[in-house]
């Protein structure tokens, strides 16, 4: 499977483009860092890929039935997560996606019961997201995305608050999911990061992208 760029042109003012005619390929399942300086469009780029922006021109072609979802299954994950922790608590956040997807409450509730225990959430089910510590949010934030089963993940330096032991922690999730069969599309400066990953996807200046 792939996700297909064709001749994808963005801008957030008009005479400044970030894209102009860009065509990428990009393989499902895989696990593929993107780097570049700041400043180059790789947030611009991601956010197109999950839908949050709109191409001002050219078209985003994604896999027929991508794995059976009827909408778009792809998980974003921002850079700091208290961008995207916005209910009253806990549980509702986990609920808050099965709720827009119209998943029935029984089906609903107990996905966020199994959740809260996967993610060691459960003491924490009722406490507001900003009292959480910077671990637990990030733990709620992944746990909310992945509470309705993505094929692909997209990371926007999502370690970049994290010291070096939630840093593991961190990676091994990824890990995990990775081998569970989701795909990862990673934006990252860090070295390490990087070397995890299966291919390095570089956007230079000019908005050039080239393979590494």
């Amino acid at each position: 499977m792939k996700i297909k760029l064709q001749n994808l042109g963005f801008w957030y003012r008009e005479g400044e483009p970030i894209f102009t005619k860009l065509d990428l390929e990009l393989p499902l399942p895989a696990w593929i860092a993107i780097s570049g300086e700041s400043g180059v469009g790789k947030t611009t780029l991601v956010k197109l890929l999950a839908g949050l922006l709109e191409p001002c021109h050219g078209t985003i072609i994604y896999p027929p039935n991508f794995n059976g979802h009827k909408h778009l299954p792809i998980g974003f994950l921002y850079q700091n997560p208290d961008n995207q922790l916005v209910q009253l608590n806990v549980e509702r956040e986990l609920a808050f996606v099965l709720e827009n997807a119209g998943v029935p409450f029984a089906a609903m509730h107990a996905r966020v019961e199994q959740a809260l225990d996967d993610w060691g959430l459960r003491a924490r089910r009722q406490a507001s997201p900003q009292m959480l510590s910077g671990g637990e949010k990030q733990r709620l934030a992944l746990a909310s995305l992945l509470i309705d089963t993505p094929s692909l993940l997209i990371l926007d330096e999502p370690t970049s608050g994290l010291d070096i032991l939630r840093r593991q922690d961190f990676y091994q999730y990824i890990r995990e999911l990775y081998q569970q069969g989701i795909g990862i599309i990673w934006v990252t400066q860090d070295e390490d990061e990087l070397q995890m990953a299966e291919q390095v996807l570089v956007i230079r200046n000019n908005s050039e992208v080239v393979w590494l």
